[in-house]
């Protein structure tokens, strides 16, 4: 029996510039688990149809379309293993292209100092690192493409799914443009745009004091509600979800350098519970926070035989 039995349509195909494609439209036939090795680079995942239950080294990838096409979008810097389940019946329709790391590298993508997103940089430099992807019309498009598309269509064909593949690509890698890159709108007048970034900068300024929005209002010049659509329309998050996003981005930097407890991180990042930071870490980066202490732990370990 194949180790991944499936009836219906599957595409495998090298790319020159580096990117694999991997493109399914079929009925999963058995209940069992499969195993695959993930090389260094990225795995870009976007669910049509269906859904996908996997682990990476203990990390679940788990969507579901069911509202919906999804994005995953896997990093790891070191040969991984991923075990996929399957259930017997289950129809699925995804395109997953895998973009080895010297691929970024190449592009400078890799480097702190890129123009492209530090936070990419660093999603880059840690393994086995999960990010969530809302796909454009475009994206989606894209995949519809790509699974149409016969694998052995001479030239043009490969050229076609070059595009479609990068386009995914730059949908997918837009997911982690830094807040200071997103061009401003033009109706803004150019006084509300220095207002938000303002309000932007105070807010990074008092991660750890709990900010409020009246605060915040106040100390930029506006009404809560003023701030609230000039900040939205500037950098596409109300204040309060961009604070959340900071704080939680704060706490994993302090599990990953710091030593402090899960406990003690949640109260820095303002939850009353280390269950519901834990769920909310979970749902922002893919990942829990006992995953970064242990990386964070065997790393200290790592470095102290190194002396």
């Amino acid at each position: 029996m194949p180790s991944h039995p499936m009836d219906g349509r599957s595409i495998f195909q090298d790319f020159a510039s580096g990117i694999s494609l991997h493109a399914t439209d079929a009925i999963e036939m058995a209940d069992i688990q499969s195993r695959a090795t993930l090389q260094p680079g990225v795995s870009l995942l976007l669910l049509l149809e269906g859904a996908v239950d996997a682990t990476v080294e203990g990390t679940a990838i788990q969507c579901n379309a069911r509202r919906g096409p999804v994005g995953r979008i896997i990093s790891v810097t070191r040969p991984t293993t991923l075990l996929r389940t399957s259930t017997r019946g289950r129809y699925v329709r995804k395109v997953t292209l895998r973009i080895p790391l010297a691929w970024f590298e190449e592009r400078g993508c890799g480097d702190p100092a890129s123009t492209l997103s530090r936070e990419l940089a660093t999603f880059l430099r840690t393994h086995n690192s999960v990010k969530e992807w809302e796909p454009s019309t475009g994206a989606v498009r894209s995949a519809e493409d790509l699974l149409a598309r016969s694998a052995d269509g001479g030239v043009l064909a490969s050229i076609a799914g070059e595009r479609d593949m990068l386009n995914m690509l730059a949908d997918a890698l837009s997911a982690f443009r830094d807040d200071e890159q997103r061009p401003m709108p033009r109706h803004l007048r150019s006084r509300d745009i220095v207002r938000a970034q303002t309000a932007r900068e105070l807010i990074l300024r008092s991660l750890d004091d709990g900010l409020h929005l009246p605060d915040i209002a106040e100390q930029t010049g506006m009404s809560v509600s003023t701030l609230q659509r000039v900040f939205r329309d500037c950098f596409g998050q109300t204040v309060m979800e961009f604070a959340r996003v900071r704080r939680l981005e704060m706490a994993r930097d302090l599990l990953d350098r710091d030593g402090l407890s899960v406990g003690d991180v949640a109260q820095r990042a303002g939850y009353s519970s280390p269950a519901n930071f834990a769920t909310a870490f979970h749902r922002e980066f893919g990942y829990p926070p006992s995953q970064v202490k242990e990386r964070a732990r065997r790393a200290a370990i790592a470095e102290t035989e190194q002396v």
